[in-house]
Order: C-alpha cells, then sequence, then structure tokens
C-alpha cells in the first residue's frame, strides 16, 4: 500500500477527520461550546459568509481557524494511534472575492502532521453551487455545481493548484477531488430536507448523473497524476454507490486510484429499525464483506464513520454497561472496515454529539485505535 511519497504504509490506516475547521457546518456548535456560528442564524456556511459583516467575518474566521487545530491537537492524535487526517477544505481555499483565503492554515497543517509521524489527505469538501445540497457542502437546498462548466474548470484549477503547491510534501499522503457527489437517492434526500428551506436560491438543482461525475474524475486524473507523481493517493468518493466504481481507472493503468466509501451503522439501522447492539455488529460486518470486495478493484478508505447508533436503552445505562457497548461497537466496526485500507472518523470534535466526536470517544474509553 503506498501511502508517505516514496514509502510503504504497513498498519492500516487508522485516521481523523478535521471537521468544522476549515469547512463549518453548524451541527457540529452547541451552547455549551459555541464557534463561529453562535453569532447568527445561518444554517450553513454560505449563509454565515452573507450575514457577517466585514472585518467582524474574518476576526471571527481566522480565530476559530488559529484555535481549533494546533500543532498540539496533531501531537496527541499521534499518541492515540492516528496516523492519517482526513482535511477538508473549501473551494476557496486560496480565497476569493467573496471569502477569505485559509491556505495558511493548511500549509500548517500538513508541516504539523510530518512533525508528527501523520500523513494528511486534502479534500476538497466544498465546489461552487455545491454538490449534494447538505450544509457539508456549503450551501443548503442547492445542488448546482455540475450545471454550469465554469464551476467544473475552477474546480479542477483549485485541484492542480493544491497538488502543486503539496506535490513534494513529505506528508501528503493523497488529494480527494470531492466530497460526497449526489446521487439521485442523495440528491432527494438533500432536497427533502432543505430544499424548501431557501426560496432566495432559485438556481436549478439536479442529482449528478454518474457518467458526468466518472468524466470529472479522469479530467482529475489526467490533471494530477503529472503533478504528483504515483505515490500520491488520488481519491474518489464513491456517490454512496460503492460497487458501481469496481471497473473506473483500473489499476494497471491508473496507479494509486482509491476509492472513499462513507458508512455511517447507525443511518443504515435506523433505516432497518435495528435497536440492538447484535444488529449494529451484524451491519458492521456485513459492511465490511462489501468493502473488502471493492477493494479487490481499488483501495478503498472509509473515509467517514461514527459511533451514532440506535441501539435501545443505551442513553439509560450504567457508565460500565454503556462504555462496554461503545468499546463492542466501535471495534466492530474498526474490525470492518479493516478489511478494506483503512478508515476516518468524522470528526475529530463535535460539541453536540460526543458519538460523533474523536476526542469524547476517545476519552470516554469508548475508542482505542492502539
Amino acid at each position: 500500500m503506498l501511502g508517505r511519497r516514496g514509502h510503504r504504509v504497513t498498519a492500516p490506516l487508522r485516521g481523523v477527520n478535521l471537521g468544522h475547521w476549515l469547512v463549518l457546518e453548524r451541527w457540529m456548535e452547541s451552547d455549551r461550546r459555541p464557534g463561529p456560528f453562535a453569532s447568527t442564524a445561518a444554517s450553513d456556511e454560505y449563509g454565515l459568509h452573507n450575514e457577517l459583516a466585514e472585518p467582524v467575518r474574518t476576526e471571527l474566521l481566522e480565530t476559530h481557524r488559529s484555535s481549533y487545530v494546533t500543532a498540539d491537537t496533531f501531537a496527541w492524535l499521534a499518541r492515540q494511534g492516528v496516523n492519517l487526517v482526513r482535511i477538508p477544505v473549501p473551494f476557496f481555499v486560496f480565497g476569493d472575492s467573496e471569502h477569505q483565503s485559509c491556505i495558511h492554515h493548511l500549509d500548517h497543517a500538513l508541516d504539523w502532521a510530518n512533525d508528527a509521524g501523520i500523513m494528511a489527505l486534502v479534500d476538497l469538501h466544498t465546489v461552487p453551487g455545491s454538490q449534494n445540497g447538505f450544509d457539508n457542502g456549503g450551501v443548503s437546498g442547492l445542488c448546482s455545481w455540475h450545471l454550469k462548466p465554469t464551476r467544473v474548470q475552477r474546480t479542477l484549477s483549485v485541484l492542480e493548484e493544491l497538488a502543486k503547491r503539496y506535490a513534494t510534501h513529505p506528508a501528503l499522503f493523497g488529494i480527494e477531488a470531492m466530497n460526497e457527489p449526489a446521487s439521485p437517492l442523495i440528491f432527494r434526500q438533500s432536497m427533502a430536507r432543505y430544499g424548501a428551506d431557501y426560496p432566495e436560491r432559485v438556481e436549478r438543482s439536479a442529482p449528478i448523473p454518474h457518467a458526468v461525475l466518472a468524466q470529472f474524475y479522469r479530467l482529475v486524473f489526467e490533471r494530477l497524476r503529472p503533478i504528483l507523481g504515483q505515490h500520491v493517493a488520488l481519491v474518489f468518493h464513491d456517490q454512496f454507490q460503492l460497487e458501481a466504481w469496481d471497473k473506473f481507472l483500473p489499476a494497471d493503468r491508473y496507479p494509486n486510484v482509491w476509492i472513499d466509501t462513507h458508512q455511517y451503522i447507525g443511518t443504515m439501522a435506523r433505516s432497518l429499525h435495528v435497536k440492538s447492539l447484535r444488529g449494529h455488529v451484524a451491519l458492521a460486518r456485513a459492511t465490511g464483506a462489501r468493502i473488502a470486495r471493492a477493494n479487490r478493484h481499488h483501495p478503498v478508505l472509509v473515509g467517514e464513520w461514527s459511533l451514532s447508533n440506535t441501539i435501545k436503552g443505551i442513553s439509560e445505562m450504567d457508565a460500565e454497561r454503556k462504555n462496554d457497548v461503545y468499546r463492542a461497537y466501535a471495534q466492530a466496526q474498526l474490525k470492518a472496515f479493516e478489511r478494506g485500507s483503512g478508515s476516518c472518523f468524522w470528526s475529530l470534535r463535535n460539541a453536540s454529539r460526543s458519538t460523533w466526536s474523536f476526542e469524547d470517544s476517545v476519552r470516554k474509553g469508548w475508542l482505542d485505535l492502539g
């Protein structure tokens, strides 16, 4: 397995996402631990940028970005057994007329990762016009990226600039072309959740056809592989359709292409009305079998997962029993995901839900990567 430039990864990838750092998501804040959204009514990053006037916005975002992740964060992660960080970045990472740059924070992150012996996956988490309509795409209720060629070209240009900037950085594991592009199913879910909430966003929205996404990924490979060389991974999200990518960019002609799949067992359990620990473990095992099969075609990274669940009565359990349940659930998922090529927990920190917080899960004794 190729990893750090010129080196081979022998241990499984056990990673963490640095969510809500350079890409903001309101649901990850709480009144107990407020963040950038505390002074606004905005529900997403687009709204936050539009509600806050300068210089308040610049000061607020710079304060958040300078304190939320530091060199100490990477040192602590390394002590927990983390060997990969997935770093979500916005399409305006280099700045533009409406957004301030955060590229210097990404520079620091790769340097801190290198100092800590951790690899970094730079993940383009938002794109112009949004790729899925969820708040994690930056603009809730809108999915129009692929409908305007200028937006696609801007995305390719940002990816090229990231590749040029970090191609020789010793901590760079890979670059991910786009986070969670919307299939028809995902599009219906995002529009059902957000579509009616923003009547002022009048652009036409639509799901991203598989063929359109595949062509974009081919262009990413053609433009970034000559810049990065073969030792840096190019990572493509599966659009929540893992089996659809088996024959895409075959490894014998397209080296070091990875597939990112996001596997939230708790979401599966909710849709299937599974309410027992045994049922959650069974879902994890079945997911592991799917991942193992796909991993024969490309290395598969579970780029996002959590301890969210629908286990009946877990909130009423005493501390010892609750900890036992969470540890069993966490280990079942890690074991399943390592039938592929590794995983990244979502996320480093979540002020509203401990089951989505790596820090809380480690400190409570629920999760151990050692």
